[in-house]
């Protein structure tokens, strides 16, 4: 299936102006945690790579709220059974859907000063885990 959206500023104009306000906070946690990982448009959301694989997807389709992915692409194996090994996440925040796929949802604003530095080292540990 081909991406819908050629760039990331495509997908965002596309966007209501409350979802591109809740993806353009998210881009920015990502950023803060992790300058240097490559954001393409994969799965017709914003997708970020390191070292080639794809590790964050933030999910705004649909109407829930605005999601950020944790995975490992779709090269390494999935187990739904089994517990993840991550441990960097010590207040919670994520959702867990297999062993190497988790997510979170994007918090109120009104939350999100609070959040953030949790959200950030989150990021960072996962973007490490291996």
């Amino acid at each position: 299936m081909a991406d819908r959206y050629a760039t990331v500023d495509e997908y965002l104009a596309a966007q209501t102006p409350g979802t591109r306000a809740e993806v353009e906070a998210l881009r920015a946690l990502v950023r803060d945690a992790a300058p240097g990982l490559n954001e393409i448009v994969k799965w017709n959301s914003p997708d970020y790579t390191l070292d080639g694989v794809d590790r964050l997807t933030i999910n705004a389709a649909g109407h829930g709220p605005v999601r950020l992915i944790l995975h490992f692409g779709t090269d390494r194996a999935e187990d739904k059974e089994s517990a993840p090994s991550f441990t960097g996440d010590p207040d919670g925040l994520l959702t867990w859907h297999s062993d190497i796929r988790a997510s979170f949802e994007m918090p109120p604003p009104d939350e999100l000063d609070a959040k953030r530095a949790s959200i950030v080292e989150v990021i960072r540990a996962w973007l490490a885990h291996d």
